[in-house]
Order: structure tokens, then C-alpha cells, then sequence
């Protein structure tokens, strides 16, 4: 856990990291989640190890926070930061693999991942870094290298550098794990974050995460805007586009892949305001006894929220991307008569 700092009153004083998990911790989840999808990764990441050690944080510090944030707290509430809140917070927010990353990050047990990604990069690239470090960081690196990794980098270092990294490798022994894991957070921060971003993002890729979150209406309007300027952009990102209105574009298969995966009340909240013909596109995709459900619950009609209904037709079309990425279902692959 970091180390608490207090002024001089004896009151502590939280870092940025701190303050932010300390607010998402207190907000309802849903406002939350709305805050942390705004966050790069790496962000997230970093709110999500300042919750875990946060700690108990009482309500004379959270009110200081609401006077600097003018954000919503509970009046009285404490805050107890632990990797189990840290998990809550960001469950809703990232996708499960990113998760679980951070989780296994957050309990120590993502150490082999750095050395399992270290070792996968190429051996010029490794040799460099290292040569960028201060000999020991190089020595206690090198050593956890499998042996021919390590050979191949040491063959290429300057004999000078050399030199020194051997005389320090042989002394190396145990190292503390408080130490080792300095050592690979510095990893994640000098060499694998900094090479994440400097990775060209194909721009069809980009622009089609943010369309994808756009109601259908202003999608269309922003592809035809790109259109304009970059016809052969515009036909790529139309490839990675998806909303609740495409559904029906899916085979039977994929549908029934996708809805077997959606929450009842979600459809029915989704299929609110559509039309007959694809209504029934969907609902011939459901097992009989939810069909029965979904059917009885749109014929009793009640009030209807359009934010609600927005909100479960971006969750399913969500869903649909994500189980595609994950190869369970194809995007498309189907006319819409077809589907029928």
C-alpha cells in the first residue's frame, strides 16, 4: 500500500490519482461508469491501483473534496478504498479481458505478464532500453530473460556497457519484491506503455469506436461528412459500424448468438418504438418462451423513456461488436430479407 502523507495538522494529503478514485468511489455507479469511459486505459489503470490502496477516508476529507471537485457525495459517507471497490468501479466500464488485466495487476500478479511481453519484443529494441538504464535495473532485468533472449541482447550491447552488466549480473541475488516490482512498473512505463502509443491506430478504426457510439441519425450524418473528403475512409469505417437498427443484417445464427446474451428487459426497452416488420425479424430469433415474454410485455404498451430505450439499443449493438471481436458472430452476414 503507498505511503499515507499528512500535513502538518496531521491531515492527509491525497495525490491526483487519489482524488479522482476517491470521488468515483463515492458518486453512484452509473455516473461513474460515464466518468471513467471518458479515461484512457492506462488512466483507468492508474485510478484503479490508487483505489485499491486508498485506504478509509473520512467524510472531513470528502468534504474538502467536494469543495475542490463541486461534485456529488453523500453527506457523512466515508470512503474505503480496497482492490475490491477498485474491481466494482471498473467492472462496467472495460471490456472483462481489460479487467482482468488490471486486476491481476492490482493483486501483484501481472509481473509475469511484463516479463512475457519483454521478452516477446525484438532484441534491438530491448538492447537499447537497456542500454538507457542504469546497470544494476539492466543486470536484475536480464537475468529473469530466458537465456538465449538474454545472449542474443548481450551480443549486441557495447563491450564497455558490457563489461559491467556481466560484473553486475553475478552479483545479483534475491531481489526484494518490493524492489522487483519498482523495477516492473518502471518496465510498464518507460518501455511497453510508451510503445503502445507510439503504434499507428488505423484511423477507419478510430473513427469507427466513436460512430459506434453516436445515435444512427448522427452517424450517418458524420460518415457522409467523411465521404466527402475521404471516400476510401468512409467505406472502411462503414465496415465497423453497427447499430440497433442493423440487427436484422444478422444471420439467424448470429442473432440467436446475440440475444442469448442480452437481458430480456433490455430487448423489450429496445424494441419499444420499433416497427412490426422488425420487431418480428427479432422476436422469430427467440426461444418461444421468451418470445411469449417479450411480446406480452410490447403489447401492454406502457410509458416509454427515450433515453432508456437509446441506452438498450447501444448496449445490444455493443454486444454485438463485442461478441464479434471475439470472433462468436459475423457482422452482416446476411440481407435483411434474408434474415428473415
Amino acid at each position: 500500500m503507498a505511503a499515507i502523507v499528512e500535513n502538518a495538522d496531521g491531515q492527509r494529503i491525497l495525490s491526483g490519482p487519489e482524488k479522482v478514485a476517491a470521488l468515483l468511489l463515492s458518486v453512484e455507479r452509473p455516473i461513474a461508469e460515464q466518468l471513467l469511459r471518458r479515461f484512457e486505459t492506462e488512466d483507468v489503470r492508474e485510478v484503479a491501483r490508487s483505489a485499491a490502496e486508498l485506504g478509509r477516508l473520512s467524510s472531513e476529507t470528502l468534504d474538502e473534496l467536494v469543495t475542490e471537485f463541486a461534485s456529488h457525495f453523500a453527506d457523512g459517507q466515508e470512503v474505503n478504498g480496497s482492490a475490491g471497490e477498485a474491481v466494482e468501479l471498473i467492472s462496467g466500464v472495460l471490456p472483462p479481458e481489460q479487467v482482468a488485466e488490471i486486476v491481476s495487476d492490482l493483486l501483484g500478479s501481472s509481473n509475469e505478464s511484463v516479463w512475457s511481453r519483454l521478452e516477446a519484443l525484438g532484441d534491438a529494441e530491448l538492447s537499447t532500453f537497456l542500454q538507457g538504464e542504469h546497470p544494476q535495473t539492466a543486470a536484475i532485468i536480464l537475468n529473469r530473460m530466458a537465456p538465449g533472449k538474454a545472449g542474443r541482447i548481450m551480443g549486441s550491447i557495447v563491450p564497455d556497457f558490457r563489461k559491467r552488466l556481466v560484473h553486475r549480473m553475478l552479483g545479483v541475488k534475491q531481489i526484494a519484491p518490493l524492489c522487483m516490482r519498482v523495477v516492473e512498473n518502471g518496465i510498464q512505463d518507460d518501455l511497453l506503455v510508451q510503445k503502445r502509443s507510439t503504434v499507428a491506430v488505423d484511423p477507419s478504426i478510430r473513427f469507427a469506436d466513436m460512430l459506434n457510439k453516436m445515435e444512427r441519425a448522427e452517424m450517418d450524418d458524420m460518415l457522409s461528412t467523411i465521404a466527402e473528403a475521404r471516400p476510401e475512409l468512409a467505406e472502411a469505417i462503414r465496415g465497423r459500424l453497427f447499430s440497433f437498427e442493423d440487427v436484422v443484417t444478422l444471420s439467424a445464427a448470429a442473432r440467436a448468438v446475440l440475444f442469448d446474451k442480452v437481458p430480456a428487459d433490455k430487448l423489450i426497452q429496445a424494441l419499444r418504438g420499433m416497427d412490426e416488420e422488425f420487431c418480428q425479424v427479432v422476436l422469430g430469433s427467440l426461444a418461444a418462451r421468451a418470445r411469449r415474454m417479450v411480446e406480452g410485455e410490447l403489447r401492454s404498451g406502457g410509458q416509454v423513456n427515450p433515453k432508456e430505450v437509446s441506452a438498450a439499443r447501444r448496449i445490444i449493438a455493443d454486444t454485438v461488436l463485442d461478441l464479434a471481436e471475439k470472433g462468436q458472430l459475423e457482422l452482416r452476414a446476411a440481407a435483411p430479407d434474408a434474415a428473415t
